[in-house]
């Protein structure tokens, strides 16, 4: 489910797409520290934002280095690491794993069963440091199981539950600052719920799989989906103007404004992108 939370690379600056990336491989680097080498598949954008916006909020004393990496073993790159990053990982570790527990209980996936495996010692070295998140991201995530049980058609309803997590998951501190940040945190994640339902829409159907779009009463189900995610963007955008963030700040508009909208179209537009690929292909076919 997670992975739609990104930058559009093209309107970056080169500055500011290397300090995005230098985030994102300190992530890489701190799930390597912490929960070992397999941990790093857990990898995800969508926590290089967590990171952004709560290192703009809080500025922790960073630390950057060059060095080189497995995924790139001739150049080094830059690695930014600071407390977020070690927390971000923590939550990273936590969020896979109980998201591949989930898996494999629903639909006996032993990809998933697999996958658990290697995890483990990280899952309980995170678990035992953040109890409160862990308990939060199973008991969402049972709370989701039974909605979908129940074949629940309120796409708004479960797109909720999803974003309460991520809301709670974005809270850092008990401070002045947790009611915006959790704020953030719930029209985020059901921006990435709402999206990731309409992206598994034809594979759901073909499945016989849960999603609430095949059940809920409307006739123009990615109108919907387009008015749903238009909306949580907006409230999205309008909390986080509400924060006295500086630094990074036009990395973090960048993926608001740009990142997370290309994505959007890309999926609500796919189906177009099929018909004028199938379309270029019969035209092809007739001329030769």
């Amino acid at each position: 489910m997670f992975g739609y939370v990104q930058i559009d690379k093209m309107e970056l600056k080169v500055r500011e797409y290397m300090t995005y990336k230098g985030y994102y491989c300190g992530l890489c680097m701190a799930l390597k520290k912490n929960y070992g080498q397999l941990s790093r598949l857990t990898l995800n954008y969508d926590m290089t934002y967590l990171i952004l916006i709560l290192t703009s909020l809080y500025e922790p004393e960073s630390h950057c280095k060059q060095s080189r990496c497995i995924a790139h073993p001739q150049n080094k790159q830059l690695i930014i690491e600071n407390e977020v990053s070690q927390y971000a990982a923590a939550i990273n570790v936590l969020l896979a794993y109980n998201n591949l527990k989930d898996n494999w209980k629903d639909e006996h996936s032993i990809k998933s069963l697999l996958a658990m495996a290697p995890l483990k010692r990280a899952y309980k070295k995170a678990s035992k440091r953040y109890p409160h998140k862990n308990k939060v991201i199973i008991e969402s995530l049972e709370t989701l199981e039974a909605l979908e049980k129940e074949k629940c058609n309120d796409v708004e309803k479960v797109a909720s539950v999803f974003g309460r997590l991520m809301g709670e998951l974005l809270v850092y501190k008990d401070d002045n600052w947790k009611t915006y940040l959790h704020n953030i945190g719930l029209y985020m994640g059901k921006y990435i719920y709402i999206l990731d339902a309409y992206d598994d829409l034809e594979r759901d159907k073909k499945n016989k799989s849960y999603n609430p779009f095949l059940l809920c009463e409307t006739d123009d189900v990615k109108g919907y989906a387009e008015h749903l995610l238009q909306l949580n963007v907006s409230f999205l955008d309008h909390e986080i103007e509400k924060l006295p963030l500086i630094h990074e700040k036009t990395i973090l508009d960048n993926i608001i404004y740009s990142g997370m909208k290309n994505k959007m179209r890309s999926i609500l537009d796919k189906d177009n992108c099929k018909q004028c690929k199938a379309k270029t292909q019969n035209t092809r076919r007739k001329m030769t």
